[in-house]
Order: structure tokens, then sequence, then C-alpha cells
């Protein structure tokens, strides 16, 4: 009886080469993310004050989760009517500030944090020469 084993064939897949302009997304493609990512923030902070209000937790990630999967496939004239109706953003200038506005808070926010992490930072060091500065009168 002859035992035949079937070969593993290489898992090593090469590379598909795709030019760097054809990897890159269309305008409409990011315009379409730009006004699903200015409704995702608008609704989180809505629902994130309603859970605030009934002294409930809102979970972010999973808001921001869900909601791109709800409506990445949305058309965009869909997108915009949603956002005119809910926000009263009534074109795409508007929504584009509104996202330049979120991305001025989240810089701002970020900013605040890192300078509270950079103060904590200095304090512990200040904490540790006076530590040093202690030790050397008490030898």
């Amino acid at each position: 009886m002859v035992n035949v084993r079937k070969l593993a064939k290489p898992r090593n897949k090469i590379a598909k080469h795709i030019p760097a302009l054809e990897r890159v997304k269309t305008y409409q493609e990011k315009v379409h993310l730009m006004v699903i990512e200015v409704l995702r923030e608008e609704s989180g902070r809505e629902l994130a004050a309603v859970s605030r209000f009934n002294a409930q937790e809102f979970d972010w990630e999973k808001h921001n989760s869900q909601f791109r999967k709800d409506y990445f496939n949305t058309p965009l004239k869909e997108l915009i009517n949603y956002a005119r109706k809910l926000y009263g953003l009534n074109n795409l200038d508007e929504i584009r500030d509104r996202r330049a506005a979120h991305k001025a808070a989240r810089s701002k926010r970020i900013d605040g944090l890192n300078s509270l992490s950079s103060n904590s930072d200095e304090l512990i060091d200040e904490d540790f020469e006076q530590d040093d500065e202690e030790m050397e009168l008490e030898d």
C-alpha cells in the first residue's frame, strides 16, 4: 500500500504591487467618510448626553464601531439628508465646518491631557529630586 500524503503548499503569498494613486481613496469616498464621521460624532454626543442624564454609561467604542457598520453603505445623499434633518447642517460646507470644529475640540482635549500628563511627570521628578536631597542631608 502506498502512503500518499498531501504536500502542504507554501503559504507565502507574493504581495501584489498596487500603485500609490490606486490605493488612495477618491474624493467622493473621502467626502462620504467625512459626512459619516460628522454624523457619528454628533449622534454620539447626543446619545452620551442622554446617557449621562439617565445616570447610565455610554460606550463610545461600541457606538463608533456600530455606527460605521450601520451607515458605511448609506448613499451620500441620504447621509446629507440626515445631517440636515437632525443637526441643521444644510450643505457640505456646513458639514466641513462642523468636522473642523470636532477636530479642534479633539486637539484641545488631547493637548489638555498631554499637559496634565507632563505636569504629573514634572511633579514626580520634583518629588524624586526632593527625596534625593533629603537623603543627602541625612547622610
